[in-house]
């Protein structure tokens, strides 16, 4: 037995019979009359003697010999045999060629866009995950979320996740995977991280339940990627922050409906993706009813409007909240979100950034401790005990839906009681903007 060298191997002549050198420890080398020289690995497995051969030298270095003998040993030590590894890591990759010949024929015939545009053929089984948002979205989200959910789902999937592993194969996709993409967008988006992990998630459980895929990749990240784990806001504004914050939209630059629609989210206790989408044929009666294709939770929902929820809407026909801009008529959700962000100290203050003029100074959360549009309505539910609403009242009021064997059971849609507690919190939020302000005035500081 000698030391393996690169001189030594090249020194080796072939002889009229094969022949082997060995290293020691089952790594040999086996020299052929034709002069092929083969690195072979001589073991013992359940009492049996093995050969497996590890590649030709010097086509295969020395080095890279060794490697993939350590690995053939280490397998025996474990007590597994590396020829039957070895075949059925051939195996997988020959299945795996398939899937991705098959994959790429599926996917040129049903492409995300050709699904999205002409919907789910009967039977269809999704193979990559760019046809599993397609089917995920056409299949679930639509049938079983309100409107703003889907959108907020198909912008999430289509940023998020297409772009990165849409045209991988979904059965190959691991936690790694999910791992490796939470991790960068927890460092350039933290935002985005948790609502694509959410997408993700939600998307392949879908896919679990289904049988298409043997794991759930998306599982327990949060772990892994800390950063990715949304932060739980528990922001409510106290009663003297109430009137900075009703004040400082009334003086912001924002537009007419900007302003309104965050105001109604405090006084109705609404979402505001619900608020945003206000319209004047969803109101009868001082009721306002929102459909369940708008509401987060896919129920409709009843909302007994106030005086002063009455005035911020006024005589508006169509949309409350109309908005120039965009596609949908009114107002969207990241604007009202903006709009606090960009809470500018002065209209006069510009600086012009090649033909464009724009505000230079702003004071973000108008100057206040940093707060969303969601905390108006976390606000207003918090605050509805204080005037002797129960929970069960509040919860109805906000369309939670009740838990457990209660939500099978009880379908009562408290209409009155809900009127009655909505009353008492606009008692409270007057007196908190000001004892002395009429609903009138308090309303036309917009």
């Amino acid at each position: 037995m000698k030391q393996f060298t690169d001189r030594y191997l090249a020194s080796i002549k072939p002889q009229e019979k094969k022949f082997t050198v060995r290293e020691g420890r089952g790594f040999a080398l086996q020299i052929l009359p034709s002069g092929i020289k083969s690195f072979l690995f001589i073991f013992e497995i359940n009492k049996q003697k093995g050969y497996m051969k590890i590649g030709n030298y010097p086509g295969m270095s020395l080095s890279d010999a060794r490697k993939a003998y350590n690995d053939a040993y280490n397998l025996v030590k474990s007590g597994v045999d590396p020829r039957e590894y070895k075949k059925a890591a051939l195996e997988e990759s020959r299945r795996k060629a398939e899937e991705l010949a098959q994959s790429t024929a599926a996917l040129e015939k049903n492409t995300f866009e050709l699904l999205m545009d002409k919907g789910i053929p009967e039977d269809f089984i999704p193979i990559t995950v760019e046809q599993l948002v397609a089917v995920y979205y056409i299949k679930y989200s639509k049938e079983n979320h309100g409107l703003q959910t889907q959108r907020n789902f198909l912008y999430t999937f289509k940023s998020g996740i297409i772009p990165v592993m849409g045209k991988k194969l979904i059965t190959e996709i691991r936690r790694k995977d999910a791992i490796a993409l939470i991790q960068d967008l927890a460092t350039r988006a933290p935002g985005q991280s948790g609502n694509v992990l959410k997408a993700g998630r939600q998307m392949f459980e879908y896919a679990l339940l289904r049988e298409w895929v043997e794991t759930q990749p998306f599982l327990q990240i949060t772990k892994a990627v800390p950063k990715a784990i949304a932060n739980v806001c528990d922001r409510v504004l106290d009663d003297i922050e109430v009137p900075q914050v009703w004040n400082a939209i009334s003086k912001s630059p924002s537009s007419d409906s900007v302003k309104r629609a965050l105001k109604m989210i405090l006084v109705t206790a609404q979402r505001s993706g619900e608020v945003a989408q206000m319209h004047s044929d969803q109101i009868i009666d001082r009721w306002w009813t929102i459909p369940a294709k708008v509401a987060k939770n896919g129920r409709e929902h009843r909302v007994y409007l106030t005086d002063t929820a009455m005035s911020l809407i006024g005589n508006r026909k169509g949309h409350i909240f109309p908005s120039e801009k965009g596609g949908t008529g009114h107002v969207a959700v990241n604007t009202l979100a903006q709009a606090i962000t960009r809470g500018y100290l002065s209209d006069e203050i510009v600086k012009v950034v090649g033909t464009r003029k724009i505000k230079a100074r702003k004071s973000p959360y108008f100057g206040m401790t940093p707060w969303t549009p969601h905390d108006l309505r976390r606000t207003a539910r918090t605050n509805m005990p204080r005037v002797g609403v129960s929970d069960e009242h509040a919860e109805e009021i906000l369309n939670h839906t009740k838990p457990g064997i209660i939500g099978v059971y009880n379908k009562y849609r408290y209409d009155n009681e809900k009127k009655a507690a909505l009353l008492k919190w606009e008692a409270l939020l007057l007196e908190l903007l000001s004892p002395k302000l009429s609903i009138e005035q308090s309303t036309a500081q917009l």
